[in-house]
Parts: C-alpha cells; structure tokens; sequence
C-alpha cells in the first residue's frame, strides 16, 4: 500500500473531463484558470459534425471514457464536458446522462448543459439569448431544452457551421461581434454555447459593453465543477459569475 495520500497534480480535487475530440479550448481554458490544488485529466470523444445524429453517435462513447477516467485516472468527478451533447433531447435529458455516470463510475458527475442551468439561476436570469457556431438544427434543439427547462428564449444565433472541426476556428473577435449584434434590453443574461469555442477572454469586455452577465460553455462547466468539489476560490478575469458561489 502506497504511503503517499494526494497526487500532486491533484490534491484538492481530480475532474475527469470528457470532451469532443475537435478543439483544444477546454484544456486550455480549464488549465489556465483552474485553483491551485485541482487538476484536469481529459478524455477525447470523436465528432465530426455538428448534427444530431453525429453527436447522438459521439454519446456513445461516453460510458467508456467515463469509466477509464473514474478507474485508471482516479478522477474524483466525472464531467461531460459537451453543450451539444448535454442537451440533445428536451426536458431533463442533462439529468439523465449525469445520473447514468454516476451509476456506472461511483463518482459524482455533472454536464455542461447542467452547469449553464445553474450559472442562470444563479443569476435568476429567466429571459436569455444564446449564440453559437452550430447549425441550424442544433440551434433549435438547444431552443427547446432550455425552454422546456423554464427559461424564455429570446434568439439563438450565430456562425450556422456544419463541420465540427470549424468551431476552433472562430476568431474570439467574431463571437464578441455575433454577441454584442444579438443582444436586446430585455435580455437577462447572454450564453454563449459550445466547449469547443475559445472565449473566455472576451466575457469580461462583453459584461462590461453590455452590462449585464455573459457566460460560456467552458466557464460554466468549470464553475459548476468546482462548485461540486466543494472548491469555492474567487477567479479573476473570466467575468462575474465566478464571484457567485452555491
């Protein structure tokens, strides 16, 4: 039996992370802002396009990278780390994925569409536009999931890509843009939706221009996961729900 009790990349918490193959934005994100103490171990799923059925086929790999993470990576929680794939099916089909990791790992586990729904109701924001690089029939799925979960839709818009692998592409500057054009006074609150999109460093400005809270897929989940590891440090730079704490 070993004599050592923590890892050192990890003692105050392992997120087992499980994300679409195509982009890099959520190691990097997640590496760049994580707590002292906390630690990343991903997992890559492969997608290909941004369709239902796609990432319908990309679910099915991940009750695979859920277990390698909770056995051979000793994660302490299991995080699907992908928008699309979190709110596939309306109602709540984010709480059904979490409660099936959970049953076939032994950890907690969270997604990103669970994340973001906390983010808004931490907020109390009820009435919100989302942009995205997705296509038209993913944008519309994301519609009706998060209106079947109580939230009033304002738009989703944004890029309209069909190839997943074009989402890393996007300039920060370009989604700041397709931000700041949908945006309305009656709006609570602004998601920006998709873990594969480089955005963290334009939430702050956004909030600032807009006055009012801007969030995004990666920020969310990282928030979120943090949250569930009972990890509660205040990160600056990366906009204010981070300083809103469960």
């Amino acid at each position: 039996m070993s004599e050592y009790k923590a890892f050192l990349d990890g003692w105050r918490g392992r997120i087992g992370l499980i994300t679409p193959a195509p982009g890099s934005s959520a190691e990097k994100e997640f590496n760049r802002y994580l707590p002292e103490g906390v630690a990343v171990l991903t997992t890559r799923i492969p997608l290909y396009a941004i369709s239902y059925e796609s990432i319908k086929t990309m679910t099915g790999y991940v009750d695979e990278a859920a277990k390698m993470l909770a056995e051979s990576a000793a994660a302490d929680i299991i995080l699907f780390n992908c928008t699309a794939g979190s709110f596939l099916e309306e109602g709540s089909y984010d709480v059904r994925l979490t409660k099936h990791i959970e049953e076939i790992t032994n950890l907690p586990a969270t997604t990103t569409s669970t994340c973001i729904l906390e983010a808004m109701d931490t907020f109390n924001a009820e009435k919100i536009h989302i942009v995205t690089p997705y296509s038209a029939e993913i944008n519309e799925r994301e519609r009706v999931f998060f209106t079947s979960r109580g939230k009033t839709v304002l738009s989703v818009t944004g890029a309209l890509l069909s190839d997943s692998r074009d989402v890393p592409k996007i300039p920060a500057g370009d989604m700041y843009r397709y931000v700041v054009e949908t945006d309305t006074d009656d709006s609570d609150l602004i998601l920006i939706s998709c873990t594969g999109l480089h955005v963290l460093p334009i939430i702050e400005a956004l909030e600032k221009d807009l006055k009012k809270p801007v969030i995004s897929s990666n920020q969310c989940a990282l928030w979120g996961t943090l949250n569930k590891l009972g990890v509660h440090d205040d990160i600056r730079g990366i906009g204010s729900l981070f300083s809103m704490h469960k």
